[in-house]
């Protein structure tokens, strides 16, 4: 840690603005010294991914007392296995590492001769006794681990080693920096070198921001040069994996902030020196990006292998540093609505609220009174309609409360979930149509479920999943009345921007590239006023069974009317059965549903040039113990059929569906689609027969 960033971490220190940081700090600080695990030996941990309730997805819990003794908070029973001993052994390490981390910080502000002899004492042990570790490891498309069971968890442990040696290391002998060196960082980072990853990843992001620190660390240029330099390098991570609008390529959030964070603890460490990243464009890009996909509640939208749950306040701590290092008013806007501060853009009164009390916020933070002009407002920017190009994201808003975003995205490597042209649909706070993210990589319903096409709102040929492609932005208006675009994909070649950049493992190969080979989608989606229109077209060069699917987070009702919907058994997609509950077949001819939602009711109305066959049944949430109502519209289609929804939500009204769809097909490529409701009209003529398609709009 460099002088200026020590001094600004004690200056903050004992700054009322940063005491609850400091109690955090001291809390971790509390809790670490109760670690009463002793460095050992022939240690071997495994995939932390693992340590969950098999039943109910919750992860395991422990007592440091009663190592082996693995808790479940939800179903409360106990899990006894050698499995999950050494999964055990894992987090257990994990936790070492950043004990280690945190108390080198503290001690940094506090000096304690307790603190550096804990800090000490677990770097020489680890010294003592890393090369006696064995390469083991045997996680599909992961490489191997030492005391891990993969390259990635070695790398995350030894940063946290790494920089709470770079705390403390002034105050250690000569004798100990050269056995911390010799027996725990230089064996370490030969091990990371020769499990490098050749490809773009965030793992490889992570595993060469580490062997660039222990570069550092040792004076050593050849280490240094083997985490920055050639090809699937951090300086080539960050040219080839970063888009141009600044999202890391595997398409969430939360991944692009998990290679970010690599990224930026390397970057503590080489504060200062020669090897000084904070002015690259690259970081400056990373940190604008999520700015333009925050929904109104300040909840991040949960896209490709991300975990529901993250708000701004999750990512609050990030922003500490873009504010300290660029001084950008829209970074001090985030962090005053993250901490719920007197500057918080009140047109986010919603969003979850969060302490500022994190290391960053130690290290980096800064005076946040002050005012901030209109253009850099976090609810400026949440309450805009935005195209983004490079990551193949859109996002339209209107202001009733509508909040959709389409996924035109490249693919995204092996944290893809194969559903180009998928839709992700808020109303205020409240999920329509979402897509679900991911659960634990280690519950069935992840590889099982959320991994595939069918779980997205998208379009399935033959109930297979997408092959890898590139989605596609056909064109963005904006009217007076709303906004309207168009996005494509197709499989008319099998190129793709990262094919040549990534590794596809075939264990996460589920598609059928014959099913799709000649096929092309293109989707229409409309938000106007109080209603969205989605509009689907689908070419195939041989007959096909085309699957339109669409999960709703509330509940269908009529559902269990006999006269409307028989029970089957027929099959939904090519997965198993199993994540279909509740199975049922429309018998009746309507084409007008309602759903019940958390608030208020929704609208559904569908038609299709072609007959179909509509099902719904009951499917995974996330988590997993919840679901939601799938809703699957089927055609059999010899050359191209053409699918229409209209979606309208009353976030208050309880009497049945008021508005009335028509549809007319005037050819093969044009239709006329007409929205009725009690004292309106809105009549839009849609032209498909183009490069891109041709819309207008009359109301009476």
């Amino acid at each position: 840690m460099d002088i200026k960033r020590l001094e600004r971490l004690r200056g903050n220190a004992v700054n009322t603005e940063f005491q609850s940081a400091m109690a955090l700090l001291r809390r971790d600080a509390e809790e670490a010294a109760k670690i009463t695990f002793a460095i050992r030996s022939h240690e071997q941990g495994e995939w932390m991914h693992l340590y969950y309730c098999d039943e109910d997805g919750t992860r395991l819990t422990f007592q440091w007392d009663e190592p082996f003794l693995h808790l479940c908070s939800t179903c409360g029973k106990e899990r006894r296995s050698q499995l999950l001993d050494r999964a055990w052994t894992s987090i257990a390490h994990s936790q070492i590492g950043r004990a280690v981390y945190h108390i080198a910080l503290l001690y940094a502000i506090e000096p304690d001769a307790g603190r550096l002899q804990f800090v000490k004492s677990y770097l020489m042990a680890y010294a003592d006794h890393y090369e006696t570790y064995a390469i083991h490891g045997d996680i599909p498309y992961n490489g191997p681990g030492k005391l891990f069971a993969q390259t990635l968890d070695e790398a995350h442990w030894i940063t946290d080693l790494a920089l709470g040696f770079d705390m403390i290391q002034k105050h250690l002998t000569p004798a100990e920096i050269a056995h911390v060196r010799a027996g725990l960082l230089e064996p370490c980072a030969r091990f990371l070198i020769a499990h490098k990853e050749k490809q773009i990843h965030n793992h490889s992001v992570l595993i060469t921001s580490a062997i660039a620190a222990l570069g550092l660390l040792l004076h050593d240029r050849d280490v240094l040069n083997a985490g920055l330099a050639g090809e699937y390098g951090l300086d080539d991570q960050l040219e080839r994996g970063i888009l141009e609008d600044g999202l890391w390529y595997e398409g969430n959030v939360q991944y692009h902030f998990y290679a970010f964070k690599s990224l930026l603890h390397y970057a503590l460490i080489a504060e200062g020196t020669p090897w000084d990243v904070w002015q690259k464009n690259a970081l400056k890009a990373m940190f604008d990006f999520p700015f333009q996909l925050v929904l109104p509640s300040g909840m991040m939208p949960t896209i490709n292998d991300a975990g529901r749950g993250d708000h701004i306040g999750t990512y609050a701590a990030y922003y500490e540093i873009a504010y300290d290092i660029y001084g950008d008013g829209k970074y001090r806007s985030f962090l005053a609505t993250a901490y719920g501060t007197a500057y918080a853009d009140p047109r986010m009164n919603d969003a979850s609220r969060t302490k500022r009390n994190s290391m960053y916020a130690l290290m980096f933070g800064q005076d946040l009174i002050g005012h901030v002009e209109e253009s850099d407002m976090l609810g400026e920017e949440v309450q805009r309609t935005r195209s983004l190009l490079g990551s193949g994201l859109t996002k339209l808003v209107n202001p009733t409360g509508w909040h959709v975003i389409v996924k035109h995205s490249r693919f995204g490597g092996e944290h893809d979930h194969m559903d180009r042209l998928g839709l992700s649909i808020m109303h205020g706070n409240v999920p329509l149509l979402i897509d679900p993210g991911t659960t634990a990589y280690g519950i069935p319903a992840h590889f099982g479920w959320f991994k595939h096409t069918y779980s997205h709102n998208t379009v399935s040929i033959d109930g297979a999943d997408q092959p890898p492609r590139d989605g596609r932005l056909i064109h963005m208006q904006e009217e007076a009345w709303g906004v309207w675009l168009e996005t494509a994909v197709d499989w008319l070649a099998e190129d793709y921007l990262m094919k040549d950049r990534i590794i596809l493992p075939a264990e996460l190969n589920p598609w059928d590239t014959d099913v799709y080979e000649g096929v092309q989608i293109r989707r229409i989606n409309l938000l106007a006023e109080d209603h969205l229109l989605d509009i689907v077209q689908v070419t195939v060069p041989v007959p096909r069974l085309v699957h339109v699917m669409n999960h709703f987070s509330g509940k269908l009702l009529g559902k269990d009317d006999a006269a409307k919907w028989s029970t089957t058994e027929d099959q939904l997609g090519r997965l198993d059965q199993q994540w279909f509950k509740e199975k049922r077949k429309l018998v009746q001819d309507v084409s007008a549903f309602e759903y019940r939602m958390s608030e208020g009711t929704l609208e559904q109305h569908v038609w299709c040039t072609q007959p179909t066959t509509i099902y719904t049944a009951l499917t995974p949430d996330n988590p997993p113990s919840g679901q939601r109502t799938s809703f699957i519209t089927t055609a059999a289609v010899e050359q191209c059929a053409i699918i229409v929804q209209l979606l309208h939500v009353d976030r208050c009204r309880e009497v049945k569906a008021q508005g009335h769809l028509e549809v007319v097909a005037l050819s093969n490529s044009s239709l006329q689609v007409v929205w009725n409701q009690a004292e309106s009209q809105v009549t839009y003529d849609v032209q498909l027969n183009g490069v891109k398609a041709e819309l207008s709009r009359r109301r009476s």
